[in-house]
């Protein structure tokens, strides 16, 4: 008996991961879409450049969700 073919869609998931622009493109267009569809924030503590802001948004992290490991 034949089978039938299986997509090739399927096996997307075991393909490497992106990196480079092509991966900062796709969590951009995540934490956005996050933000618009669900009113959830993502921000990477890294990209804020004001000291006082930063550690805001630290400490709210660690209330929230405890510590972060390492660091």
């Amino acid at each position: 008996m034949r089978r039938a073919p299986i997509s090739s869609i399927y096996n997307r998931a075991n393909g490497p991961a992106p990196t480079g622009a092509d991966a900062r493109q796709r969590n951009e267009a995540a934490m956005r879409d996050a933000w618009h569809k669900h009113g959830m924030l993502v921000v990477d503590p890294s990209q804020i450049n004001d000291d006082w802001s930063r550690q805001h948004l630290i400490n709210v992290g660690d209330k929230l969700y405890g510590k972060r490991k390492g660091k």
